[in-house]
């Protein structure tokens, strides 16, 4: 019964060690996964917005703001560039959240902190085994495997 009892604690010292390194992954991720949505959502809106203008107000848009703005440029021309690149930073975002596939690993992420969290009370509590438990442990790492 002592070994059971040393492996028991072991196993939980094991869990509760993956679970802080689940916790500091999520700390690093969830802000930079916010980070690249709001630059998307930010630049393609502002991307729009720019060529908004002139696409509705025409002539009339353009010449109200070459009265209030003087560039050395023509005004079109300063927006179409400035709608340009606001809409490659939104693309740029949007292919590092894909290729990256950063919130599929948050998800996974917290998935995998609670079902741990779950086998922690079970094992403190003695509700399973510690051969069963170090199953399902090992079954949740296969989960996580980008940590």
């Amino acid at each position: 019964m002592a070994e059971n009892a040393n492996d028991e604690n072991i196993l939980l010292v094991k869990i509760k060690t993956k679970r802080q390194e689940l916790a500091n992954y999520l700390r690093k991720s969830k802000p930079q996964n916010t980070k690249l949505i709001n630059s998307s959502i930010i630049a393609g809106a502002l991307a729009a917005a720019l060529t908004a203008g002139p696409g509705v107000g025409g002539e009339g848009f353009i010449s109200s703001a070459k009265d209030m703005v003087s560039f050395g440029v023509p005004v079109w021309q300063a927006l179409c560039l400035a709608a340009s690149i606001l809409s490659v930073v939104a693309v740029i975002a949007n292919g590092m959240l894909k290729s990256n596939g950063l919130a599929a690993k948050i998800s996974k992420t917290q998935l995998c902190d609670a079902k741990l969290e779950g086998l922690e009370t079970m094992l403190e509590l003695r509700q399973i085994d510690v051969k069963q438990a170090l199953q399902l442990y090992t079954q949740q790492l296969t989960e996580i495997s980008h940590i």
